[in-house]
C-alpha cells in the first residue's frame, strides 16, 4: 500500500544585518567580515510535501507565488538544499523513492541584503531530514552542507541573533538579546553583492580595529550607538535613493539606521512597535516598508494537510515558475 504525501508548513525568517565590518580578505579572494546579524519577523511561507514525484516529474519541484517575483525551479536555492538533503540520504546508505515538492510563498524582497533565499534554503535543511525518516544529521555535518550553499545559510540554519566571523560562516549566538522594533524599508534598487565588494569598499580600515566583544555590547548598551556598515558609504553614493530611505526613516524618529548587508534594504530602529509601525506606514507611500521585530528563534513546524493550499486565500498569485 503506497503511504500517503507526508506536507509541513515552515517559517523562513528575514535576517537583517545591524552592524556589518570587513575584517580582512583571504588568499582565496573571499572577504573575511564580523557581524551581527538577527532574525526578524517578515516571512516566506513554505510548504514542504515529500512523497512519490510521479511519472515524469522532476525528484526536486519547487515553485514560487506571492508579491515578490523570484524563480522556482531546479536553480532555486531551497531545491539546491532538498537535493543536497537527499544526496546526504543516499549517501548514509537509504534508498529512496521519494520526490519532494516545495512551494513558497514569497514576502521577503529579494536581492536587498535580507537573505529570503538563504532563509527559504536553511528551513528545507532544518526540516527534510525528519520528513524523510533520516537519523539526526550531525551538527558540523548540516553546517558544511549549509555552507556549500551561501554564506549566510548557516545563520539562517541557527535562526538566533548571533555574530558572524570569517566568511559568515563563524557563529557566535547572543543569548538574551533584547526585543528590538525595526522597520525593514526596502529603496527601489538592486544593489549586486558582486558589484559592492569590488566597487563600495573604500578600504579595509575595519580590520585595524581588531576583535570586538559585540554580543556582550549588544546585551548591554544601546543598540543604536553600534550601527554600522563598511558598504554604506559606498553603496549610497552610488545609489542616492539608498540615502533619501535613510533620511526617511531619521525624519521619522528612527532612533538609529543602517544599511543591512550591501543593500538596498534599509534598517531603522525604534523605541517601539507602535512607533514602528506609524513610521513604516508613512514611509510605504516612497518604497516597500515593513514594521519587524526580532525574534529569538525558528518558528515551530506546522503540520499541513494534504492538498492545502501553501498560502492564504487573499494572498493568491500566479507562481513564478
Amino acid at each position: 500500500m503506497t503511504s500517503m504525501p507526508t506536507s509541513v508548513a515552515v517559517r523562513a525568517p528575514a535576517k537583517v544585518n545591524l552592524t556589518l565590518r570587513i575584517t580582512g580578505r583571504r588568499e582565496d579572494g573571499y572577504h573575511l567580515l564580523e557581524s551581527l546579524m538577527v532574525p526578524v519577523s517578515l516571512y516566506d511561507d513554505i510548504r514542504l510535501t515529500v512523497g512519490s514525484p510521479g511519472e515524469g516529474a522532476p525528484l526536486v519541484a519547487c515553485d514560487v507565488a506571492g508579491p515578490e517575483k523570484v524563480e522556482g525551479g531546479e536553480h532555486n536555492l531551497a531545491a539546491r538544499a532538498a537535493r543536497a538533503v537527499l544526496d546526504e540520504a543516499q549517501c548514509a546508505g537509504m534508498v529512496l523513492h521519494t520526490g519532494v515538492q516545495i512551494h513558497i510563498f514569497k514576502r521577503i524582497p529579494a536581492g536587498a541584503g535580507l537573505g529570503g533565499g538563504s532563509s527559504d534554503a536553511a528551513a528545507v535543511l532544518a526540516t527534510l531530514p525528519t520528513m524523510l525518516g533520516m537519523t539526526e544529521v550531525e551538527p558540523g555535518r548540516m553546517h558544511e552542507i549549509a555552507l556549500g550553499l551561501g554564506a549566510d545559510v548557516p545563520f539562517c540554519l541557527a535562526s538566533t541573533p548571533a555574530v558572524a566571523r570569517g566568511i559568515g560562516d563563524e557563529l557566535e549566538p547572543i543569548i538574551d538579546f533584547p526585543e528590538t522594533y525595526l522597520v525593514v524599508a526596502v529603496a527601489p534598487v538592486h544593489v549586486d553583492t558582486a558589484w559592492a565588494y569590488a566597487n563600495a569598499l573604500k578600504s579595509l580600515t575595519s580590520g585595524a580595529k581588531g576583535r570586538t566583544d559585540i554580543g556582550l555590547l549588544a546585551r548591554s548598551a544601546d543598540l543604536s550607538r553600534l550601527l554600522c556598515n563598511d558598504f554604506e558609504a559606498g553603496v549610497t553614493q552610488a545609489f542616492p535613493e539608498i540615502g533619501r530611505v535613510r533620511e526617511g526613516l531619521l525624519n521619522r524618529n528612527a532612533c538609529g539606521v543602517v544599511m543591512s548587508g550591501s543593500g538596498a534594504a534599509v534598517v531603522g530602529m525604534f523605541d517601539s512597535a507602535l512607533e514602528a509601525a506609524r513610521a513604516a506606514e508613512s514611509l510605504g507611500f516612497e518604497c516597500k516598508t515593513f514594521a519587524v521585530q526580532t525574534i529569538a528563534e525558528r518558528p515551530a513546524v506546522g503540520a499541513v494537510a494534504v492538498g492545502d493550499v501553501a498560502a492564504r486565500e487573499s494572498e493568491r498569485h500566479e507562481p513564478n515558475k
